[in-house]
């Protein structure tokens, strides 16, 4: 023991020492209050992304209810649009064709009063060849 010096010095810590370990002290809870008053600050973005990532799905849900209620909408009047279109062609297939008959009908009036006319008159000059022989 002789070799570590006085014993008297031995029981005190040098000064220069102690002030070196009060900086470190000091330094290590200065970065202790800065990094724990980030990560409340971090934690507080956390949560208010939590609520708004909440949010967006609670809205993104509706949004989805409200597509797939415009999409069986939209579906009813595209199945609407076809009945409307198929009675469409219908009646107007119906209009033709009342139409075509309304053309050919006088017309074949004509043509049968004309046939009967002429078939009286061959009958009437077959009857008269027939009588004056």
């Amino acid at each position: 023991m002789v070799g570590l010096g006085n014993s008297c010095r031995g029981m005190k810590s040098p000064s220069l020492l102690v002030a070196a370990l009060m900086a470190c002290i000091i330094v290590l809870g200065f970065n202790y209050w800065i990094a724990s008053s980030r990560s409340v600050d971090l934690q507080g973005r956390i949560m208010e992304l939590e609520v708004k990532v909440h949010r967006a799905a609670v809205e993104r849900g509706a949004v989805e209810l409200k597509k797939n209620e415009f999409q069986g909408e939209l579906e009813k009047q595209r199945q609407q649009i076809d009945k409307i279109q198929s009675l469409h062609s219908f009646q107007m297939e119906n209009a033709n064709r009342v139409h075509q008959e309304e053309k050919v009908g006088p017309f074949l009036a004509t043509v049968f009063c004309e046939t009967v006319v002429y078939q009286d008159t061959l009958y009437s000059r077959i009857k008269l060849l027939k009588c004056s022989s």
